[in-house]
């Protein structure tokens, strides 16, 4: 298996390096990827995550650590000999060569024959829906076509990897979606292993077998998309990932009191005693009918709405339960019998809670 492995990598920045900002140190990353897999390292801006991809790629030389693919040990090999290809947030096209001498530079750089290289390039350029464009200068073409003319040029050449640096974020939304839609499709067609770096949740999930969570130069937690969002493994994690609702509490005896006092509940004895935060995702949070009972195994609290905002199909709803505002979820027939100010029910299946260490 041709994996991708990341050990121990280190990078330090002087001050000196980073422009006059504080001093950046990328903690050691030991992460694998498997061989066509897309991998996304997902993070705040100033996180590490693009730092750790120039140092796969070899444009920057790590402090310590080692890069292997396989059974190749890349760490000392420069860049342009480890046979990986990079499409970075601009497509960086030649300007003064035409959409298919673009895509075949590479194969030309590998001595590949010009009739070869022009039919791969065509035959790439239909695949990213380019076909016809090839004549064209890269001038003539919108940002969303430059950037699958970028695509096509990476995948053209076979690389053993394809480093992805936030390739869509300067395109409208609804670019982007089409470009998501066709790297997804490309990827598992192709069966090319995909590093890809976005500070984009949803691109992350929509696009990845497996998402990596950075912060501050540190590597939190490496999961699937489902993983990560129900059973973040520290508040960071579920912060970055949009969850609001993070309560702080202590477990105690097999239950977990909020500070508050306004969430109590048995949990399990995988949640170990001891100070913690409680996660509650706002799709978990139930609007309780009135006059009924909680069942068994729920959490039930009782709040006032503060706020209901319309969003894609349903009503964001924060209520205030105490002194803890929790975000919730509501469809739109459960919106008609609600309004700010309102009294309600909601309960959590226990199933749905989750708590982090401190």
């Amino acid at each position: 298996m041709n994996d991708l492995r990341i050990i121990n990598i280190k990078k330090q920045f002087k001050q000196t390096e980073r422009r006059g900002d504080p001093a950046f140190s990328l903690q050691p990353i030991q992460l694998t990827i498997r061989e066509g897999e897309f991998f996304s390292l997902l993070g705040p801006s100033g996180c590490g995550k693009t730092t750790l991809l120039k140092l796969v790629a070899g444009l920057l030389q790590a402090d310590s650590g080692e890069i292997w693919v396989g059974d190749t040990n890349l760490t000392k090999v420069p860049s342009e000999s480890r046979k990986f290809a990079m499409v970075f947030q601009q497509s960086l096209l030649f300007p003064h060569m035409s959409v298919e001498d673009n895509v075949a530079f590479g194969l030309k750089m590998q001595k590949v024959g010009k009739k070869q290289r022009l039919d791969k390039a065509r035959a790439m350029l239909e695949r990213v829906g380019l076909a016809g464009y090839g004549s064209r200068l890269p001038d003539e073409l919108s940002g969303g076509q430059q950037q699958r003319v970028a695509l096509a040029r990476a995948l053209v050449a076979n690389p053993r990897v394809l480093l992805m640096d936030e390739p869509f974020s300067a395109l409208d939304p609804i670019l982007r979606e089409e470009m998501r839609e066709l790297l997804g499709r490309i990827q598992k067609e192709f069966r090319v292993t995909v590093l890809f770096v976005t500070h984009d949740r949803e691109e992350a999930f929509y696009l990845s077998d497996r998402i990596g969570i950075m912060n501050e130069g540190e590597l939190l937690q490496v999961g699937n998309a489902r993983d990560l969002y129900e059973r973040p493994a520290s508040t960071t994690a579920a912060t970055f990932l949009g969850l609001k609702n993070i309560i702080e509490g202590t477990v105690s005896d097999g239950r977990f009191s909020s500070i508050g006092g306004n969430f109590e509940f048995a949990v399990n004895d995988r949640f170990q005693a001891g100070q913690g935060f409680l996660v509650l995702r706002p799709e978990a949070v139930e609007l309780m009918p009135n006059a009924s009972l909680p069942p068994k195994g729920s959490l039930h609290v009782s709040g006032v709405i503060q706020q209901l905002r319309f969003k894609h199909g349903f009503y964001l709803c924060k209520v205030q339960v105490g002194d803890e505002q929790l975000e919730c979820v509501f469809s739109s027939r459960q919106r008609e019998n609600a309004t700010a100010g309102q009294k309600v029910d909601l309960m959590v299946d226990l199933k749905d809670v989750w708590i982090v260490e401190k």
